[in-house]
């Protein structure tokens, strides 16, 4: 294909996407089942570019985690008393682990790979070990299995991260020019998000219109502090980002959540109408990301 039509396609991809997730979001919603298959192929491609000899535990990743952990913790107490479903909420935005589709945004940007990648091992065995502990505090009625939560939450990881890994990495070491036949087709993984990005979008939307049991002031409250988590998890991880030398991956490991657990872990444990903050959370950081990669496009 021509590079300046390729350009101008790119440019027009996502927010494309996005409309069309807005308009047919009854149709969508029927195939939100293949989003964890695009996003084991998105991050099959992704781990082309990764060597797992040189994934290492860095500062960075310890501050996210303390971020992931501690903030969440004071948000809930914060706001509690102000709105038990908006403090869970806001609190599970936060301390829902970082997306497992984060690595294949930042490779688009180029943000360092393998940095994001060991990020989202670490980000999801904490959600998984403490998410029992801390909504078992927050809601004692829940009575939570420790093995329940825990096995769900890795069981997503290690589809659509750990098992693309290992299938990347078995190839580069037993079939290396299938290996390089795929880490050149980087930019399939960029429709391939449009995509996922369009179902997703088009879930939420369905998801929220349907449920018209609840005062819509209180989806709009939840929508508008959702947005305003979103730009600040983005800004505060960009100038983390800027401070270890990575201003995308930091942004994107800030902001980029796996909102999908976070809306499973709210419904199951928590008050189901506080799933409306990371369900609005999705359609907010897609089109953040989706305004840095159209930047990035008109920089190349």
């Amino acid at each position: 294909m021509d590079k300046a039509l390729e350009k101008k396609l790119r440019n027009r991809t996502l927010p494309l996407a996005i409309c069309l997730g807005l308009l047919f979001h009854n149709f969508l919603s029927s195939y939100y089942s293949l989003t964890p298959w695009l996003l084991a192929a998105m991050m099959f491609l992704t781990c082309s570019r990764t060597s797992i000899s040189q994934m290492r535990v860095k500062p960075i990743h310890l501050l996210l985690l303390s971020v992931q952990v501690f903030v969440s913790v004071g948000i809930y107490f914060l706001l509690r008393g102000v709105s038990e479903p908006l403090a869970q909420g806001l609190m599970i935005c936060v301390f829902t682990p970082v997306a497992t589709a984060s690595p294949v945004v930042g490779a688009m940007l180029g943000a360092d790979v393998t940095l994001m990648t060991t990020y989202v091992l670490l980000s999801n065995i904490t959600a998984a070990v403490l998410a029992p502990v801390f909504f078992t505090y927050i809601n004692p009625a829940a009575d939570i299995p420790f093995w329940a939560s825990f096995t769900h939450i890795i069981s997503k990881t290690l589809l659509l991260l750990v098992l693309p890994l290992l299938i990347s990495w078995f190839m580069s070491r037993f079939t290396p020019k299938a290996h390089q036949m795929v880490s050149r087709c980087q930019s399939l993984s960029f429709y391939l998000w449009a995509v996922c990005m369009m179902i997703l979008i088009g879930s939420t939307i369905h998801s929220i219109m349907t449920d018209v049991g609840t005062d819509i002031a209180i989806y709009i409250v939840m929508a508008l502090s959702s947005l305003l988590l979103c730009v600040l998890l983005f800004q505060t991880g960009r100038r983390l980002g800027i401070h270890y030398g990575d201003l995308v991956a930091g942004r994107q490991m800030m902001g980029q959540k796996n909102t999908g657990i976070g809306i499973w872990m709210t419904i199951t444990f928590l008050n189901p109408l506080a799933s409306v903050v990371p369900a609005a959370y999705i359609i907010w950081q897609n089109t953040l990301n989706s305004i840095e990669i159209a930047r990035s496009n008109r920089k190349d």
